[in-house]
Formats: structure tokens, C-alpha cells, sequence
């Protein structure tokens, strides 16, 4: 061996400089080198050399060699070269070296050092399997994600997770522009990257931009905002466009990137997912292609169920969303309580624990922060708004006040444990009654009838606590869903008691639907964002069992609630005579008189009443107080005999030509207009 080593001293660096000139004349070789400047191809050549030295080596342990070629390897996958070409470029390697040396060196030596050189291309193809093994692992974690993740926060902070981990991303980030067109990034992995981010958004020199005007967005993330295609880097070095940012990308090893858009199939982009590597040319190969593919493929179907580019909001950069998590964690939590009326009784026996975040003189609404926070963030707001909520209600209880409480329960705790055990121990040290907690469960499409978020809401059930789905009627509804799941409140969402011009008939109609539906199925029904005593009082003509909203009470903090309660111990609307309840009572008097024209001898009754109205004489024919009070419309119009008559022709149409004719809903929209038009003073 050590006319081996003397021969490769003297030999070595003629050899790599040929194996070098061919090495250019395969394809794939030829990119990875034309990408190198000057200074990096010649500390390839050097390595090169090393590594020929290394193994000539009497004393060569063969764990030393493992673990250098499995490091070479690794390399060589990263940058892209291709197997065949790796096996080809080994072929060329030794003949390089045996044209040199080869008639100089003993038989044996050469031998052992081409059985070397075989042993270290065998390991460098196990580490290429092993970089494979593990894109396809970080791809079925990411497919999980896809499909588990409950918003935009989630989904980007789990992606940066999992590929922060996987060993051909140096550095992962995700952004969006603002309306300025400047680049923010809203997630990215610990350590160096987030410096890196902040240098380049510290001066407007180096901030990224979109603007295909703007020499800053001629980078890969502006080329693939535009572009919707993914854009690479393949040395920062080199890449004549990456001026603004080479500084500090090498500062910090990194070499090159790949910028892959995420969208929806068929949309412009909601985001840009950067990913750097620490070697000249990451992510251009076949396997790196295919790998970024089946990424930007899958976060662009996770896009699409999370709403695309209209169901996500502006960027939150990395900064405000670190401020916000902090925030939950701290006392800036707080929790305000909005009274839940019964509207028949005028009592409030219920409050919902509401989170708001104190942050300097502002003070932000679930709308604000929600969407920066991501799933330990929502679990550890959960935690802390529950205690503090228990705490309330403990010193309201020694003040006198004895009320139940409702809180929210993030979509995450219908999957995750934690919640069922933080809910437990807090009512245990609280020794707060588990019946008096109502648990709001946000209606999503995550919301499913699987046995592992059904089981867990039974073990709320069991443990006593009341449950409440939430927000019903935003657009995720299924029958099944309410049927199945073990609910004892439904809410409507607001949105649906919203009235829009000249719609409130249809909107108070659909309410009542609703609410029919869930007392048929054994639910309690609350109606949320009352801001009217009109619409409070036509809610109760329609049978809702607690109302929400401003018409009640603005949500407040926890010391004002025992003095408001003082002083409205009992509310009632006083909406005398507005339209909202007469139209309700309306609905309420279509529905008796539809059913009672189905029963034969009720509508003859009511068909004689009507015949004696059309000679305008009133009478006491014995048909008994349920004739008199549909004819009378229990006093809808008692002092208005004109607009009482336009009813009548509606009941005479419902009896000659049905429901559905032209005559009836042309009396019926007659009656509407009676009950909404002003009335003369």
C-alpha cells in the first residue's frame, strides 16, 4: 500500500483533472458543474483528492469509510446527480486513476483500491435511498396534514415542521405580499432562517417584492407568485438575479433554493414555500422534482379545503404571529361574558366566556388573533380562558349571583385528549358543577361523524357537560352530523338572522325552520347577533329558547357582569307593534292553518266562517274558539278592519286553490305588505 499512497501523491491531482474533462460530458455532471464558480470547482477537485488518499490508506477502518461515503452520497444526492451517472462517474474515476498509476502499483494494492472504491459507491447509492425513503416519509406526514389541519396557521406551521426536519432543507419559510407587493413571511423554521428573514425585511435594499417591474422581484419567489410555477436557484454564487439577497444567504450557508407556490387547482397563489439547501444545486433533480411536485400538488388540495384564495386572509408575518402566542400564554388573556336571555321569561341564567387579547391599548377580538394561532396555541388559550372563566364564576357565586357557563371549544379538541383532561381537572379544582358548562363546538367541515371525535364528545356528555353546536347554518350543515352527534343546544349563526332589504318574511321563515328542526330532534335552540328588540321578540313568537346580542348586552368583563345583572333582573322586547313579531306570528298562524285545512271537518268550519265574513256579518256559527282565532288572527290587526279583510282572502285562497297558487301567494303577499307598511298616525 505505500507505493499505492506514493503513487496517488504524485498522481492524484492529474487523475481528478481527467476524470473531471469527462465528467463534463455527461449531461446531468455538466449542469452541476457548469452551476459552480471557479473557487467551488476547485474545492470539489480538493475534496476529490482527499477522498482518493482517504482510501489508500493501510489503516482505513471500514465504519470510517461507511461513514464518509454515506456522507459523499448524501451530497451527491442532494446536488442532484442521478444514479446512473453516479455508477457512470465511478467507471470513469477508476480508469482515470489506473491510467496514471496503474503500472506503478503492486497487483494487490490496486486491487484492494478498486474493491474500495466499489465498496464506497455501493454505500453512496444507500445513502441516495435513504434521501428517497425519506422524501416519501416527510410526503405521508404531509399528506396527514393536509387533510387533520383546521386552518391556514396550522397547515403552514406543520409543513415547516415536518420539513425542517428532512435533511435536504437547510432552511423552510412561507409568506405572502401584502398590498404593497413586499414579500412577509409568516412561518419558518427555528434558528438562522429567522435571521436571515429579518435582515432581509430590515431594509427596503433586500426586501423581496412581487412586482415583475421591481428588480427585487425577479427572485424565485416573486417569479413564482407571478408565475405559479416553482422556481429555483441554483446558486446563489452565480444566479445573476439573487444579488439583493446572496450577502446574506451565504452568510448563513446557504447555496441555493427552490421557491414552490401553493394554490388552489386552478387559482393564482394563496402563499410561496421557500426551501434552501446548503449545497449549490438542491432540488433539481429527477427525484427533488418529483418531490417538490407531489408537495406543491398536495398543500394546493389542502389550500382548496381550507377555501382558496377567498377563505384565507392577509399575511400575518412571522413577528406578530410569535407576539400574538405569547400573548395567549400570558395575562394579556382575558375573558369577557356576553348574558344569554330567555326570551320568554325575560331571564338570564347563562353566560358565554368570550376571549379577547389585551395588547397595549388595543384590545383584539377572536377575528384578530385566531388566525395567527396554531393548534398548542388554541389548546393553551383554551386552558387558561377555562380557569379564568371558573374563577369568575366562583366570585360571582359568593357575591350571589349563581350563573352557567358557556365556552367555546376549538374544532382540535374533538381529536385531541389534552382538552377532555384540562376540561376534567379544572372543574374538579374549581368544583364547578359539570351541568353548568355548555361547550360550543364550531361548526366545520372537520366536524365528521368518525368514532374518534364522536367518542370524545361522549366522554363530555358523560362527564355532564351540556354541548352546543355552533355557528349552524355557515355553510358546513349536515343532517347527519345533527343527528348523529350528541348535541344539547344548537346555535344559529348570525349571519342567518340578518335581514337584507325587503327579505325579513324569508329570513324569519328559515329561522323558524330551524328551530322546528331542533326541537324535533330534542335540541334547545339559541339564536346569536340579536341587536333589535323587534327581532328579539319575533325570535321568541318563534319558540327560540335563548337569544344572544347586542339587543341584550354587549360582552363585558367580569367585574361588570354581577352589576348589570342587579340592575336587569328580568328583560323583556318592547317592540309593540313592529313588524318583525306580527310577521313572525304570521308564520306561526300559516302553520296552524295549513295543518288545520288537512284535518276535513275543520276546513269546512273554517270555509263557513269565511263565507259568513264575505257578507261582512260575524256570528257564533258553534264552530268553537279554533275557528274564531285563525278568521281573527288572534288580533293582528284589531284596530284595522281594511288590512284584516286582505288575511281573509288569504285564508279563502289557501281553502279554493291551495298553498302553492298563484292566489295564494299573491293574498300572501298582500297580508306582508299590510303588516310592514307604516302605519298612519
Amino acid at each position: 500500500m505505500t507505493s499505492l499512497i506514493e503513487a496517488l501523491s504524485a498522481s492524484a491531482g492529474a487523475a481528478v483533472e481527467d476524470f473531471y474533462g469527462k465528467l463534463s460530458r455527461l449531461p446531468k455532471s455538466r449542469v452541476i458543474l457548469e452551476m459552480l464558480d471557479e473557487s467551488e470547482l476547485q474545492h470539489l477537485k480538493s475534496r476529490q483528492i482527499q477522498n482518493l488518499l482517504s482510501l489508500a490508506e493501510p489503516g482505513l477502518k471500514s465504519s470510517d469509510h461507511i461513514e464518509t461515503a454515506l456522507r459523499v452520497g448524501r451530497i451527491h444526492a442532494i446536488v442532484g446527480l442521478d444514479k446512473e451517472e453516479l455508477v457512470q462517474s465511478r467507471g470513469i474515476l477508476a480508469a482515470s486513476v489506473y491510467r496514471r498509476i496503474g503500472q506503478d502499483v503492486d497487483n494487490r494494492a490496486m486491487s484492494l483500491f478498486t474493491r474500495r472504491l466499489n465498496d464506497d459507491l455501493t454505500w453512496q447509492l444507500k445513502a441516495y435511498q435513504k434521501i428517497e425513503d425519506a422524501q416519501q416519509s416527510a410526503l405521508l406526514e404531509i399528506t396527514k396534514l393536509t387533510w387533520e389541519c383546521a386552518s391556514y396557521a396550522d397547515l403552514i406551521h406543520g409543513v415547516i415542521e415536518i420539513l425542517s426536519k428532512h435533511e435536504e432543507v437547510a432552511a423552510c419559510s412561507i409568506g405572502r405580499p401584502d398590498d404593497d407587493g413586499v414579500f412577509h413571511f409568516e412561518a419558518a423554521a427555528e434558528g438562522n432562517v429567522q435571521e436571515y428573514l429579518a435582515e432581509l425585511l430590515a431594509s427596503p435594499d433586500t426586501q423581496i417584492v412581487v412586482d415583475a417591474d421591481d428588480p427585487k422581484g425577479q427572485g424565485p419567489v416573486g417569479r413564482a407568485w407571478r408565475s405559479g410555477r416553482i422556481e429555483r436557484v441554483i446558486n446563489y454564487r452565480t444566479h445573476p438575479e439573487t444579488a439583493p439577497w446572496r450577502r446574506a444567504a451565504l452568510a448563513r450557508g446557504l447555496r441555493s433554493c427552490a421557491a414552490v407556490p401553493l394554490r388552489a387547482p386552478g387559482e393564482s397563489p394563496v402563499a410561496v414555500l421557500l426551501l434552501h439547501s446548503k449545497l449549490p444545486g438542491g432540488f433539481v433533480g429527477v427525484h427533488q422534482t418529483a418531490f417538490l411536485d407531489m408537495l406543491q400538488t398536495l398543500l394546493g388540495c389542502a389550500i382548496a379545503r381550507l377555501g382558496g384564495t377567498h377563505g384565507i386572509r392577509e399575511a400575518i408575518p412571522i413577528g406578530d404571529r410569535q407576539h400574538l402566542a405569547a400573548l395567549v400564554r400570558s395575562d394579556a388573556l382575558l375573558t369577557y361574558y356576553q348574558p344569554l336571555l330567555d326570551p320568554h321569561s325575560g331571564a338570564v341564567t347563562k353566560v358565554e366566556g368570550l376571549a379577547r387579547i389585551a395588547d397595549g391599548d388595543s384590545l383584539l377580538t377572536p377575528g384578530q388573533f385566531l388566525p395567527a394561532l396554531v393548534l398548542d396555541d388554541l389548546l393553551a388559550m383554551y386552558v387558561r380562558g377555562l380557569e379564568r372563566a371558573l374563577a369568575d364564576r366562583a366570585a360571582w357565586l359568593a357575591d350571589g349571583l349563581e350563573l352557567g357557563l358557556s365556552f367555546n371549544l376549538p374544532p382540535a379538541g374533538l381529536s385531541d385528549i389534552r382538552y377532555f383532561d384540562a376540561t376534567c381537572s379544572a372543574l374538579e379544582r374549581h368544583g364547578f358543577p359539570p351541568t353548568q358548562l355548555t361547550l360550543e363546538v364550531l361548526e366545520t367541515e372537520d366536524l365528521s361523524l368518525s368514532h374518534g371525535e364522536h367518542a370524545i364528545l361522549s366522554r363530555f356528555k358523560a362527564l355532564g357537560v351540556m354541548l352546543a353546536q355552533d355557528d349552524l347554518g355557515s355553510g358546513h350543515s349536515g343532517l347527519a352530523r345533527l343527528r348523529q352527534m350528541p348535541f344539547d343546544w344548537i346555535k344559529i349563526d348570525r349571519d342567518m338572522v340578518k335581514m337584507h332589504g325587503d327579505d325579513a318574511i324569508d329570513v324569519l321563515r328559515f329561522v323558524y325552520q330551524l328551530v322546528r328542526l331542533g326541537h324535533a330532534m330534542g335540541k334547545r335552540v339559541v339564536a346569536e347577533g340579536i341587536e333589535s328588540t323587534e327581532l328579539l321578540d319575533a325570535l321568541a313568537t318563534l319558540g327560540v329558547d335563548l337569544v344572544q346580542g347586542f339587543a341584550v348586552a354587549r360582552p363585558m368583563p367580569a367585574a361588570e357582569v354581577v352589576p348589570w345583572m342587579r340592575e336587569h333582573a328580568r328583560l323583556h322586547g318592547m317592540s309593540n307593534g313592529a313588524a318583525l313579531p306580527q310577521l313572525a306570528k304570521l308564520l306561526v298562524w300559516e302553520e296552524r292553518l295549513m295543518l288545520n285545512l288537512d284535518t276535513p271537518k275543520t276546513a269546512e268550519a273554517i270555509t263557513r266562517a269565511v263565507d259568513a265574513l264575505a257578507g261582512d256579518t260575524r256570528r257564533d256559527d258553534g264552530d268553537g274558539s279554533l275557528v274564531r282565532s285563525l278568521i281573527d288572527f288572534d288580533g293582528l290587526f284589531p284596530d284595522d278592519r281594511k288590512r284584516e279583510r286582505v288575511l281573509h282572502e288569504m285564508i279563502d285562497a289557501a281553502l279554493h286553490g291551495g298553498p302553492h297558487s298563484a292566489a295564494y301567494e299573491s293574498a300572501h303577499r298582500r297580508v306582508v305588505a299590510a303588516i310592514t307598511k307604516p302605519r298612519r298616525a
